[in-house]
C-alpha cells in the first residue's frame, strides 16, 4: 500500500496515536494524509468515550465502508478507543471492515499495512507526522489513569497510569522545537500524576521546568488536563516561574456541589474547590481557568443545582465547556436510579451556558485598548484568526483580524471589540 488516509475521532490523545502511526507509515514510504479523496487504504481511529462519540465514530466506519464498496479505498481498518473495547462487536456487525485492532496493536497494525513490525509505540514519538498543524503540537506525557472516577470509562480502555520517560519526552520536545513548532500543549489523561508510576514519586514540576528550558523563550507551553485535586501550591509556582509556560490551566471541576462530587468519587468539595481557584488567582493573578462541567448526574437535584449556578457567578471562570452525563456501562455510575430527563438536561446547559456567555462577555470587554500577543492559526476569507495564551486551539475563544497574516506566526494586536466568545483586534506589529 502506498496511500493511507487517517481519520481521526475523539480527543487530542487520540490525535497523537493517529500522528504518531502516520509517521511510522511514512518513514516506510507510504503517503499519508486526512484528506485524500482515494487510497488504499483508509483508518478510522475511533473515540469510545461516551455514547454520541461511539455514534460519530459508527457511522464514520459506515461511511468509509461505503467508500470502500464505491471503489475509492481498497481496505478499511479500524483502530482506537472504542475498538478497543468493542472490537468483537465491530467485526460481528461490520464484516466489511478488513481489521480491527486494539490500543496496544500498533506493531499488528504496522505489520498488516506496512510489512514491517514498529516494536514499543513509546518509542515511536519522534517519527510522528503532523496531520492537523505544523504550527503547534500536542505532547502526550502519559496515558491511562488510576482514578476511577464513577462515571468514566477511560480506564477500562486505556488502562492505569503509565508516565512516558523524561529522555522520550524532552527528545521530542526538541525535535519538535528545532521543526519550528509554536506552540507545545502537554496532555495525559490527566498531567498531575506524572512520573509517579515509574520513579515512584510525581516529577511534572522537574518535567515542567526541563521542558521551558530547551523550548525557549519564543515557544509557548500549554498545560491541559489537570486533576483539580492533585494542583496544589509548588505546581503552580512552577508555572509562574516559567516565562514560557501560558498562565492558563485546564482544571476540570467536573461539578461543584460536595454531593454529586462525592458520588462522582472525584475527590474534591464544594469548599476544597473554591480554596484551589483562589489559591491559583494568588499566585498566578494573570490566570486563564478553563474548566468542564457534567450535567445531569444521577442525584442532581434542583437544590444542587442551584448552588452550582451560584457557584459559577461567584468564580467567573474564564473558560467553560458543559457536558450532559452519559451512563456508560461497566461504570459503579451506570446503575444509579432516578437518572434525569433529556429535557431536564439540556435546559439546565443553556442555563449554565447563559451565564458563561454573560461572564465571557464582561471579561472580553475589559480587554478593549488592550495590546496582546496572538499566535495565528488559520484564514478565514480576508480574516486572520488567532489565539491569545488564554486560548487552547479549536475549544477556546478566538481573535479575528482583517487581512492575511502568516499562519504560525506571532503577532501584536489591540483589541477593537468583544463578543461572547472572540475578540476582533487590529494588527499592530509582527513578533520576530
Amino acid at each position: 500500500m502506498k496511500r493511507i488516509k487517517i481519520v481521526t475521532l475523539g480527543c487530542s490523545k487520540n490525535l497523537v496515536d493517529s500522528e504518531v502511526l502516520g509517521g511510522v507509515l511514512y518513514d516506510r514510504g507510504m503517503e499519508i494524509s486526512p484528506d485524500f479523496d482515494t487510497a488504499d487504504a483508509i483508518i478510522v481511529n475511533t473515540c469510545g468515550f461516551i455514547n454520541t462519540a461511539r455514534e460519530e465514530s459508527i457511522n464514520t466506519i459506515l461511511e468509509a465502508v461505503e467508500e470502500k464498496k464505491a471503489g475509492n479505498f481498497k481496505k478499511v481498518y479500524v483502530m482506537g478507543c472504542m475498538s478497543e473495547k468493542y472490537k468483537d462487536e465491530i467485526i460481528k456487525e461490520i464484516p466489511e471492515v478488513d481489521a480491527v485492532y486494539g490500543l496496544k496493536e500498533f506493531d499488528k497494525m504496522s505489520q498488516d499495512i506496512s510489512g514491517i513490525k514498529i516494536g514499543n509505540m513509546n518509542e515511536l514519538f519522534n517519527e510522528r507526522l503532523a496531520l492537523e498543524s505544523d504550527h503547534f503540537a500536542y505532547i502526550r506525557i502519559s496515558d491511562g489513569c488510576d482514578h476511577n472516577c464513577a462515571y468514566c470509562s477511560i480506564p477500562s480502555m486505556r488502562g492505569k497510569y503509565v508516565s512516558r520517560s523524561m529522555e522520550s519526552i524532552t527528545e521530542e520536545i526538541r525535535n519538535l522545537v528545532d521543526a519550528g513548532v509554536k506552540e507545545l500543549i502537554l496532555i495525559g489523561q490527566e498531567i498531575n500524576s506524572y512520573g509517579l508510576d515509574l520513579y515512584g514519586e510525581k516529577r511534572i514540576n522537574i518535567l515542567l521546568k526541563q521542558i521551558s528550558k530547551i523550548a525557549g523563550d519564543s515557544v509557548w507551553i500549554r498545560l491541559m488536563y489537570t486533576h483539580p485535586p492533585m494542583v496544589d501550591r509548588e505546581f503552580l509556582e512552577t508555572i509562574a516561574s516559567c516565562k514560557n509556560i501560558v498562565k492558563y490551566i485546564d482544571f476540570p471541576v467536573e461539578h461543584t456541589e460536595t454531593k454529586i462530587l462525592k458520588a462522582m468519587k472525584r475527590g474534591n468539595s464544594r469548599e476544597g474547590l473554591l480554596d484551589k481557584i483562589k489559591m491559583m488567582r494568588e499566585v498566578i493573578p494573570e490566570i486563564c481557568i478553563r474548566t468542564s462541567i457534567i450535567v445531569g448526574f444521577p442525584g442532581e437535584t434542583d437544590e444542587v443545582f442551584e448552588s452550582m449556578l451560584d457557584f459559577i457567578k461567584e468564580v467567573e471562570f474564564d473558560r467553560l465547556g458543559c457536558f450532559a452525563y452519559s451512563p456508560e456501562e461497566g461504570t459503579p455510575a451506570y446503575d444509579l436510579p432516578n437518572p434525569l430527563s433529556d429535557k431536564i438536561v439540556q435546559d439546565r446547559i443553556s442555563r449554565i451556558m447563559e451565564i458563561q456567555q454573560g461572564i465571557s462577555l464582561k471579561k472580553n470587554e475589559k480587554l478593549i485598548d488592550t495590546e496582546i500577543k496572538v499566535l495565528i492559526d488559520r484564514h478565514e476569507g480576508e480574516i486572520s484568526i488567532g489565539r491569545t495564551y488564554r486560548d487552547a486551539p479549536e475549544i477556546d475563544n478566538e481573535v479575528l483580524i482583517h487581512g492575511l497574516l502568516d499562519i504560525g506566526e506571532y503577532y501584536t494586536v489591540r483589541i477593537t471589540d468583544a463578543l461572547e466568545f472572540d475578540i476582533e483586534a487590529v494588527l499592530l506589529d509582527k513578533i520576530n
